[in-house]
């Protein structure tokens, strides 16, 4: 096939096709009989062509498919979307109050009018595991103990446990001592590329006739807003799911009040019941009162458990990344389902990020951490979390 761009849009030669057509050509000069295996210099030679000209083909087919939105990512996905006014939601520093010790009057730099600057400096301490903490304002303590604001050095969510912020990095005279005696508040990760792929096909639906797919894409624009489901009984009795007669049931995770309330206000048509036992009431430009109610979701505890099968008996796994790369990979919406296939992806996927030499195997999920099954089926209004993972290697659990 050869390179076109047409109603079909860009077509390209593969790595194959650029080979004979170069064998070809090469055949034309030289003769027929004229030797093109693998293993001479005139074949490895037009390979490396070969491999040039598909390498070229590959980067103007990135290049074409980055103006696809569902196709891009990073800096490319932001600019894209910005197009239907959808922006990446951003992550929010996680903060941690800390018992600062001195023995003299002493003044530490914050970081001030730059808190939101991810570069800005100041002084800064961390915990064991590396995590770094910067102080927050600019403070001139006096002997004794004195609680102080830190926030991470990195953006989203840094997980602190109490007595661990202990090590100064920026050594100032008269520091005696830092510890991190109480609970941190714990940022929020920015938005991922594949939650605001997921954002952007929903959100472009605010303008839709039907007011279902309306309603839930307006609420999930919405600030604080991380998931959100939209049922609707449109029958003349209870169904199934305990809904009554033409009733909607709206379930959103995290978000205003006052904002969901707003969004059921100006999207809710007009007739329909809604169920929920969260309520906010609005009172209209009439001066009624309309009450919008919703409910947040169930959240059901997942376990996981699989083996580590190593590809060398001296192999030595760090778990704890394995665990986490699964945790950020695993990510699943309101009424999602559970299935082991994907997860025996994700693991394996966790294992070969953090160094690979292994295989994983006899992926099993539980509700309880008793029964363990493949598969466990969706259930509106409800959102699964993985609250465990268990692995073996060798005989030895983790």
């Amino acid at each position: 096939m050869s390179d076109s761009f047409d109603n079909n849009g860009l077509q390209v030669a593969t790595a194959e096709e650029l080979f004979n057509l170069l064998v070809v050509a090469f055949q034309y000069i030289y003769g027929a009989d004229a030797n093109l295996d693998q293993s001479s210099p005139d074949g490895q030679c037009l390979n490396i062509f070969a491999q040039g000209g598909t390498d070229i083909r590959e980067l103007l087919m990135q290049i074409y498919n980055s103006f696809d939105p569902d196709n891009c990512s990073g800096k490319v996905l932001d600019s894209r979307c910005a197009i239907n006014n959808i922006f990446r939601k951003g992550g929010t520093f996680t903060t941690v109050p800390i018992d600062v010790t001195v023995d003299r009057t002493v003044t530490l730099d914050g970081l001030d009018d730059n808190y939101n600057d991810p570069n800005a400096t100041g002084y800064t301490i961390q915990d064991g595991a590396g995590n770094q903490f910067i102080l927050v304002s600019t403070q001139t303590l006096q002997s004794g103990t004195t609680r102080v604001l830190f926030r991470a050095k990195e953006i989203g969510a840094v997980q602190t446990t109490l007595n661990t912020i202990t090590t100064p990095v920026t050594i100032v005279l008269g520091v005696v001592s830092v510890n991190n005696p109480v609970d941190a508040t714990e940022g929020v990760n920015e938005e991922t590329d594949y939650q605001l792929k997921v954002r952007r096909r929903q959100s472009v639906s605010i303008g839709s006739s039907g007011y279902l797919n309306g309603l839930l894409a307006t609420v999930l624009q919405l600030d604080g807003v991380t998931d959100a489901a939209l049922y609707e009984n449109y029958t003349g009795s209870t169904d199934a799911n305990g809904t009554p007669a033409h009733c909607m049931w709206l379930v959103v995770e995290g978000g205003s009040d006052s904002e969901i309330a707003d969004a059921i206000y100006r999207k809710k048509s007009y007739g329909c019941n809604m169920r929920g036992d969260i309520s906010y009431t609005i009172t209209t430009v009439s001066h009624q009162q309309f009450i919008a109610k919703w409910d947040e979701p169930t959240v059901q505890n997942m376990y996981v458990r699989f083996n580590i099968v190593p590809a060398y008996p001296t192999v030595v796994f760090d778990l704890d990344a394995i665990k986490q790369y699964i945790l950020d990979a695993e990510a699943f919406k309101i009424g999602d389902g559970a299935e082991t296939s994907t997860l025996t992806t994700v693991a394996q996927q966790a294992i070969d990020a953090n160094g690979g030499q292994g295989y994983a195997v006899g992926v099993m999920i539980s509700t309880d951490n008793s029964n363990w099954v493949e598969y466990i089926p969706p259930v509106v209004a409800t959102k699964l979390a993985i609250a465990n993972i268990d692995i073996t290697v060798e005989g030895e659990s983790s």
